[in-house]
Order: C-alpha cells, then sequence, then structure tokens
C-alpha cells in the first residue's frame, strides 16, 4: 500500500476556548463526561464560575454607561437650555418652554431654567405656572433677583401690591439692579406715591443713565408733585437720549 503521508493525530483535550465551550454547554453523554475526565460537579461549578463572571462584566459594562450618562447631563442639560434662549430670541415661546422643560428634565436643579421657563410662561399668560417656575428657580438660587422681578410684575398685574412691593425690594436686594428699580417706582406712582416713586427712578438711573423711559417715567412723578420745571428737564433728557441712538 502507498503510503501518502498523512498519519491520524492521537485525540487531544480541548484547550483555550474550546476548554471554555466544554465547561459551559449543556451536560454531554455518560461517555463523553468519562472521555474528558470532569465530574458532573466540577462541570457545574465551571458553569456557576462561568456564569458569575459574566455577570460581573456585564454590571460593569452597564455601570460604565451609567457613568457616562450621568457625566454628560450637564452638558446635554446646557445644550437644550441654549436652544430654548434662542426660541425665546424669535419669540417662540411655545417652543421655549420644551426645551427648557428638556433642560431642567435633565438637570433638575438648574434654576436658570426655571426662571427661563417661567419667562416663557409669563410672556404666554399662563402666570400660575409662571410663577410656580420662579419659586422653583428662587428654591435653587436664592440670589436669582430677576425672579423676584418677574414675580412683583405678576402680583401687581393681579391688584396684590403689598406682595409686589415685597419681591421688587427683594430683587433690589439681591441685585439692585434699573430694572427692579423702576418697577417698584411703578408701582409706587401708580399708588400716588410720588416722591417714594422719585428715589427709585433715582436709583434706577444711577445704574442705568441711558434709559429714556426711565426718565420720562420720573417726569410724570414730578407732574404729580407739581413740579413743572424738572418734569420737562426729564422728558428732554429722554428725547436727547433716544435722538443720540
Amino acid at each position: 500500500m502507498v503510503d501518502s503521508g498523512w498519519k491520524r493525530e492521537p485525540s487531544r483535550q480541548p484547550t483555550g476556548l474550546a476548554r471554555l465551550w466544554e465547561a459551559i454547554k449543556p451536560p454531554p453523554a455518560v461517555k463523553a463526561q468519562q472521555d474528558d475526565g470532569l465530574s458532573p460537579e466540577e462541570k457545574r461549578r465551571r458553569r456557576r464560575l462561568l456564569t458569575a463572571t459574566a455577570v460581573v462584566l456585564l454590571a460593569g459594562a452597564v455601570s460604565w454607561g451609567v457613568y457616562q450618562y450621568v457625566a454628560s447631563a450637564q452638558t446635554r442639560a446646557d445644550t437644550a437650555f441654549q436652544d430654548g434662549m434662542r426660541l425665546m430670541v424669535a419669540n417662540d415661546y411655545k417652543g421655549a418652554v420644551g426645551r427648557f422643560t428638556r433642560a431642567v428634565d435633565i438637570w433638575p436643579s438648574l434654576a436658570p431654567g426655571y426662571l427661563q421657563r417661567g419667562l416663557a410662561l409669563k410672556n404666554m399668560r399662563q402666570t400660575d405656572a409662571a410663577v410656580a417656575d420662579f419659586e422653583r428657580a428662587l428654591s435653587q438660587d436664592p440670589s436669582l433677583g430677576p425672579a423676584h422681578t418677574a414675580l412683583g410684575e405678576i402680583y401687581r398685574e393681579r391688584g396684590d401690591l403689598t406682595r409686589a412691593v415685597n419681591e421688587f425690594g427683594a430683587a433690589i436686594a439681591v441685585d439692585a439692579n434699573a430694572d427692579a428699580y423702576y418697577q417698584r417706582g411703578q408701582l409706587y406712582e401708580s399708588r400716588g406715591e410720588h416722591q417714594q416713586a422719585i428715589q427709585d427712578y433715582d436709583a434706577a438711573i444711577h445704574e442705568q443713565p441711558d434709559a429714556p423711559f426711565v426718565y420720562r417715567a420720573r417726569a410724570m412723578s414730578w407732574d404729580g408733585l407739581g413740579d413743572r420745571a424738572k418734569a420737562d428737564e426729564d422728558r428732554r433728557t429722554a428725547i436727547g437720549i433716544e435722538l443720540h441712538r
């Protein structure tokens, strides 16, 4: 007989991945168990070990994914917030509410998100929802003066002048700005308290000297006090600012 040069290799025990498969595949027949030299208990032990290892690896992968998602939350919230701000500029208040809602859902402590959503809702005349958002914003950041100012405006419109004055005062206390002084001055003027209105308009002008509407408002208060000369001077100043813009 001619020798082809091919000889049958003697059988070997599986190694590497083959060995792994032998450990986790369904229980083999009795003869196979005898052939590989592993007892049923040893096979069960190996299967339990591999299962536990797989669970640990899966848990680690899930934990890493969760970590990555949480770590990116602030970035995702900021993206939604900036989208909302762009929609506010375009006067798309409904769209802005949606984006600000997305931002605070991702990052619940984002105080400016509640503030801006409140302003959008206020512009949509949904004042109850706006008040709730301004209060949420202040619970996260009590120094948000614009939230107090917006609340003051809503209470003034509702005729709750005491709460309005308090809110404007709170706005001034945390952030002495022209708008808060002007708004409180308007409230005082509506109550006929001309001198107090003028004091607030003075403070507003100190903060923002180039605001013609404040000079016009102060002129009305001077009229209320009967000081026509100062009223006319404020009106001329307002016209001069407008002409040079």
